[in-house]
Parts: structure tokens; sequence; C-alpha cells
């Protein structure tokens, strides 16, 4: 007993206070990291999950009954906006073009019986009412003609008795309906088109993490070393039942087409600046649920209570500390051991 007496008789805890003589101190290897503040962007880190950014999504329907004459391309197929996807023979097409033929020719004779009415009618062979008539079946024909062929501009692009579909969008063709000699009308979805030049991408926070995003934070997506920036657009006003977390969601640029929708990936979020002190993680202790770190005093060490502010890989920063002032950094479960003695 007398011997352990001895043993720790340099070390005499009281109060928040250890006493470390300095032959004691290069006995144990206690090191020493003088701390200096600094100011630190404060940056929030969420799991996320990347989805479609509904602006981009296209839903392809034919304008027209009729039936796929010709496919210009397949599911998983990148397009551009204006590329051709299909061509529909349409008896419906058929039918106006004809009517817009006949419509033409009776324009033509028309304007040919009124050419011939006024001339009459300047000469004084014919009454004015028989020139006006003329002429109200002449307009009477051209504005049939013109509505028809409005009928068949809201068709879309015409080629002879077919209607040429293209795509809206620059994107994926993410599902295909139709094959050759498929059936189409204006209810029958054709293809689904994803352009993924923007994404939205779901982070999930607690509640009193979501509380410190606002509409227009920046942050970024990272994915296998990748950084893709982006902005939050919205954050949801319920908390998920299942994950009790907050969705926030974020718009991204995705032109280098970096992401995919349904990526697993993690969000950081940059929530302005905090000042603190970086330390070595081993230099944080917990003591009683406290997180603590031993300040060098000219008597040994005093035990000070820090906030941690964040943790990354193996350093930590905190506040609660003045610059200039010497923490341990090694010995540190020695130094525990002694408070909770």
């Amino acid at each position: 007993m007398r011997i352990i007496l001895l043993l720790f008789l340099p070390f005499l805890v009281f109060s928040q206070s250890i006493k470390v003589d300095e032959k004691t101190q290069q006995k144990l290897g206690i090191k020493l990291y003088t701390v200096k503040q600094e100011e630190v962007k404060e940056k929030l880190t969420l799991p996320a999950t990347v989805s479609e950014y509904a602006g981009l999504v296209a839903e392809v329907y034919s304008p027209v009954s009729g039936v796929i004459k010709k496919l210009y391309v397949k599911e998983g197929d990148k397009v551009k906006k204006g590329s051709p996807l299909a061509l529909i023979y349409s008896p419906q097409v058929a039918d106006l073009l004809t009517q817009i033929r006949n419509a033409e020719v009776r324009l033509k004779t028309a304007e040919e019986t009124l050419k011939r009415e006024e001339m009459l009618y300047k000469e004084e062979v014919i009454p004015y009412a028989r020139y006006f008539s003329a002429k109200v079946e002449y307009e009477k024909a051209k504005g049939e003609y013109k509505a028809l062929l409005l009928s068949l501009r809201s068709f879309g692009e015409v080629v002879g008795d077919s209607v040429l579909i293209r795509s809206p969008i620059n994107g994926y063709v993410v599902e295909q309906k139709v094959f050759l000699g498929s059936g189409v009308d204006v209810s029958k979805e054709m293809f689904k088109i994803h352009g993924h030049e923007k994404l939205w991408v779901y982070a999930y926070a607690l509640p009193e993490d979501a509380m410190k995003v606002k509409k227009g934070t920046k942050g970024y997506v990272l994915w296998q070393n990748i950084r893709v920036p982006g902005y939050v657009d919205y954050i949801s006003h319920e908390v998920d039942k299942n994950t009790k977390r907050v969705p926030i969601r974020l718009l991204v640029d995705n032109r280098q087409d970096l992401l995919r929708p349904g990526l697993m990936a993690t969000v950081e979020l940059e929530l302005g600046k905090v000042s603190g002190f970086w330390l070595p993680a081993e230099a944080v202790a917990n003591v009683k649920g406290k997180d603590v770190v031993f300040v060098k005093t000219p008597e040994g060490f005093s035990v000070v209570e820090v906030k941690v502010l964040r943790r990354e890989k193996d350093k930590v920063l905190v506040e609660g500390l003045k610059t200039g002032q010497q923490v341990a950094v090694s010995g540190v479960i020695f130094l525990k051991a002694q408070v909770e003695k």
C-alpha cells in the first residue's frame, strides 16, 4: 500500500485540476498542442438520394390516331431536343389531306370566277350583285382552305400521310411503350424521356438540424470523389414518420452527367462561418457525459469543458478555449482516469 501511495504521489486531483510535475509528464510522454482560433465554414453533412427533376421529364403522346410506321429510337437511347422518335401513319391525316386538295381546287376555281366576274362588272356587262356573289364565294373557299391547313398544322410535323414525332427535350428514353405496328391515339403514352441536365437531390436532416437550413442554402452532392454544386429549393414542413428526419431538396446542375437518379449519396450544406479551435481527435475525452480537454497549467493540467462543433476524420473543431493555451494530446487516458477517481 505504501508503494502505491508513492507511485501516485505526484498526481493529486482536486476539483477540476490535476497536479502533474514535469518529470512525471515526461515519463508518461504527455505531449502538448498549442491552440489557435480559426474561422471555418459551418457544414451539415446528410445522407441523400438522387432523383429526377420534374421540369425535365417529358411524356410523349401521339397527336393523332394511327399506326407506328417507323421507330427511330429505343429504350435507353440518348436523344437531343428535336430528334425524331417515331413516324405515325394516320388515316385522319390522309383524309384531311384529301379535303385540303379538294378545297384547294375549289379556291382556285372561285378565284378564277371572281377575276372573270370582276372584269365583266367593270365593263358593265353584269350587275354588282353577281360580282359580289362571286366575291363571297371566293372568300368562303379561302376561309375553308385556311381552316383545313390550320387543322393539319395542329397535328405537328406532317410527312406525306404520316406525322413525325420529335423529342421535346434533351435526355434519355427511359420508357418505350410502342413498337412497329402499334396502334396509337391521343390517350396512349408512347415514350417517357428524362433530362438529366438538372436533378433533384433529397437530403434527410434531423429536425433540429433542418431548422438551420434556409431556401437558397448552397451545398454539394458528394459521390465517388465527385462534388456537384447545388442549392436548396425546398424544405419539407413534415417529419418523415419512418426515418424521423426532414427531407431537404437541392437542385443541382448535372450538365456533366456525373450523377444518375437512384444513387445514394451524401450532401454537404454550407451554413455560414463559425469560430473555433481545431484539435487532434485524441485530445478530447468524454468525462461523465461531457466533452473535456486537459489544458496545461503551471501545476499540471486543468479540466476544461468544450463544445464539439464538428468532427472530421482525425480532428475535431471545438469552442471554449483561448488562443495560446496548450492542450494535452497524448497521455489523455491517464489524465481522464485521474479525474474519474
